[in-house]
């Protein structure tokens, strides 16, 4: 059985709900990632903030034509994802997938004893997947 922490990310970026959306725009650009988990002062997931969230407040018409205009003013707490799912290390990496798959989730943060240790992305699973074909085309090839 793989697990989720065979393929779970651990140097987990953080950003707080006091954070800009313009903080976490140039944060996703510089490191290149789609997904930030929203920490409290004890380092627990209080949220998601993703980039489907930033696109929503630079092109307002995606919200409602909420106007909300200035990237600097605009704070994490406004417009995160509050619903989230989590998985632990042990789970089993078909799980975590299921539960990305039904709730149409980009990421899971990775907990373990109440701490963010990890983030498994929709990536790696794509990683996975690649890996896989890729062992079956060999194993073909020596047939």
């Amino acid at each position: 059985m793989i697990t989720v922490k065979e393929v779970m990310s651990t140097e987990v970026l953080t950003l707080k709900t006091s954070d800009s959306v313009s903080t976490a725009r140039n944060l996703m650009k510089d490191k290149h990632i789609r997904h930030i988990p929203v920490v409290d002062e004890n380092y627990f997931p209080v949220g998601i903030i993703t980039q489907r969230d930033i696109l929503r407040v630079q092109c307002p018409d995606l919200k409602n034509n909420e106007q909300l205009t200035d990237e600097q003013t605009i704070f994490l707490e406004q417009i995160m994802s509050r619903e989230i799912s989590y998985t632990r290390p042990g789970d089993p990496l078909r799980s975590a997938g299921i539960k990305l798959q039904k709730k149409k989730y980009g990421c899971l943060p990775v907990m373990d004893n109440n701490k963010l240790v990890g983030i498994i992305t929709d990536s790696d699973f794509v990683d996975v997947a690649l890996n896989l074909i890729e062992q079956v085309e060999i194993s073909e090839d020596y047939e």
